[in-house]
């Protein structure tokens, strides 16, 4: 029983792993605007300043999809999967978007209604496709 859960937990610490390493290879990745309105500066620096040095923020990201996908959520329509700190939300859409990505139901509400300012968007397979 020790050995399942010590397995299980390696394997979740490597997933968390791989979403950082992925997220650090990425993380100057700039992405064409969804349908909410994004305030961003050119180049290397669009980041929310709120984001930048919150590591937590985007952990808190990959726990939530780690745990969502352990859970059988499907993540081919893009759903929204909820608060990841204060202000913020994770949202799964895809590179390039899709139909889906567009509908009401697939998209964070609290964001779309003001109740959060920011959000990560990941692709279904975890990868940080922005942040805003």
């Amino acid at each position: 029983m020790k050995k399942k859960i010590i397995s299980s937990l390696a394997v979740a610490i490597g997933f968390v792993i791989l979403f950082l390493a992925a997220f650090l290879l990425n993380q100057n990745q700039v992405s064409a605007p969804t349908t909410a309105p994004i305030e961003t500066t050119s180049g290397a620096n669009n980041q929310s300043p709120d984001f930048i040095g919150n590591e937590d923020t985007f952990k808190n990201a990959l726990n939530l999809y780690i745990q969502k996908k352990h859970e059988g959520v499907d993540m081919a329509d893009g759903p929204c999967l909820g608060k990841i700190a204060e202000d913020w939300v994770l949202d799964i859409a895809h590179e390039p978007r899709i139909p889906a990505d567009e509908k009401a139901e697939n998209q964070c509400k609290d964001y779309i209604e003001g109740k959060t300012k920011h959000f990560i968007e990941l692709d279904p397979n975890g990868k940080l496709i922005r942040k805003g």
